[in-house]
């Protein structure tokens, strides 16, 4: 008896985002939806910043870089959700982001320009409301510190 196997992997040839949900084309013809819920970044991001993505040369990954966000196609279809900090970490660092953004002496939008995000994250991030996390407070301290030449803390 012969066995046939698929060595082929699957690949995605377009993107696009309707109802909630992401969906991918995949190069055999398939589409595959996914809610957004699965990928916080995505679901609170805005039609801008989720129109400016990457697929890499193989379609097996996806990349926004105004969002820090990266997708395998392989973890799209087996379901696989976006890790996320609790809440209260998230609410705890946001007073950080707030204090190193007026300090380097820059608005909502001067920040959000500098790193490729729009005005409505970094005003969430400074509410405690962003579903980003420490990663992506930490990005926007290391922006302010770079800006306003204040040295990085030891750690």
């Amino acid at each position: 008896m012969t066995f046939s196997l698929a060595t082929e992997k699957l690949r995605a040839i377009n993107l696009w985002f309707d109802r909630g949900k992401i969906f991918i084309e995949l190069q055999d013809g398939r589409e595959v939806g996914v809610p957004l819920t699965y990928y916080p970044r995505l679901a609170h991001a805005g039609p801008e910043d989720l129109a400016y993505w990457e697929m890499d040369d193989e379609g097996m990954a996806i990349h926004w870089p105004r969002l820090d966000e990266d997708l395998t196609v392989e973890g799209l279809l087996a379901g696989r959700r976006a890790k996320q900090p609790g809440k209260k970490v998230v609410e705890e660092l946001a007073p950080r982001v707030l204090a190193a953004r007026m300090a380097a002496g820059l608005t909502q939008k001067a920040l959000a320009d500098q790193m490729g995000y729009s005005q409505a994250y970094v005003s969430l991030a400074e509410r405690g409301q962003t579903p980003f996390g420490p990663f992506y407070v930490d990005q926007v301290l290391k922006v302010c510190r770079d800006l306003s030449k204040e040295p990085e803390p030891n750690k």
